[in-house]
């Protein structure tokens, strides 16, 4: 059945970076956040109803965070680096670096969110007990591209990202 872009976008089916797919993200899923624009306003002795002119000072930023659960070795090593043994055994390296790339999120609504130039950090975090599992909290943040371009740009459904 085709999917209809009907604007609603929802539902985490796939989450890239890069060429790998991570493994499985928390049921909470992507929280999309970061800085509102700074702006400065300006303001002049005569005029008395508020500012005479608004200064965009930086336009913000846009962080992606969100929890990769399943913490098999590939998966540790494609968000934090380090190595994975021939049995599976994952050892960070001593320094955790920040990744740079290309992300992609696929959606089941059929829409894919491309961050153009994304920068992936990660730390193992939560907590070992019988109702949660340890994650990884990882942060994307949109960088500016090279080319000045949009940071990220949204596909609707049946459109693939070239």
């Amino acid at each position: 059945m085709t999917q209809v872009n009907d604007g609603l976008t929802y539902g985490l089916d796939q989450f890239k970076f890069g060429e790998k797919v991570l493994g499985y993200i928390s049921e909470e899923g992507l929280a999309w956040g970061g800085d509102k624009p700074e702006k400065v306003k300006i303001n002049a002795a005569q005029v008395k109803g508020g500012p005479v002119k608004v200064i965009t000072k930086n336009n913000g930023t846009n962080v992606i965070t969100f929890k990769l659960i399943q913490l098999d070795g590939a998966h540790c090593k494609d968000v934090m680096g380090g190595t994975v043994a021939a049995d599976g055994t994952y050892t960070p390296p001593a320094t955790v670096e920040d990744l740079v790339g290309v992300a992609d999120i696929k959606c089941a609504s059929g829409h894919t969110i491309r961050v153009f130039n994304g920068s992936l950090s990660a730390k193992l975090s939560g907590n070992i007990n019988g109702s949660e599992v340890l994650a990884i909290e990882c942060e994307l943040e949109v960088l500016a591209p090279a080319d000045g371009g949009a940071g990220y740009a949204i596909y609707p459904p049946a459109v693939t990202p070239a």
